[in-house]
C-alpha cells in the first residue's frame, strides 16, 4: 500500500474502532452514569482518536515534505 492509502485506511480503522468501542461503552457500561458524564466520555474520547490521528499524519508529512 503507498504512503496515502496506508493514511486512508489508518484513519478509517481508527474512526471505526472508535465508534464501535463508544456503542458498546454506552450499551454495556454507562448505565449508572448521568447524561453529561456519557457525553464528556464521547467528547473526550473522540478528542484523544482525534489526536492520534493528527500526530501520526503529522509525522508522515514531517518525515517526506
Amino acid at each position: 500500500m503507498n504512503g496515502m492509502g496506508a493514511r486512508v485506511a489508518g484513519t478509517v480503522v481508527a474512526l471505526l474502532g472508535w465508534l464501535a468501542s463508544i456503542v458498546l461503552y454506552l450499551a454495556f457500561y454507562a448505565g449508572n452514569l448521568a447524561f453529561w458524564q456519557s457525553l464528556a466520555v464521547f467528547i473526550a474520547s473522540g478528542a484523544i482518536v482525534l489526536a492520534i490521528i493528527a500526530v501520526a499524519r503529522i509525522s508522515w508529512t514531517l518525515k517526506w515534505h
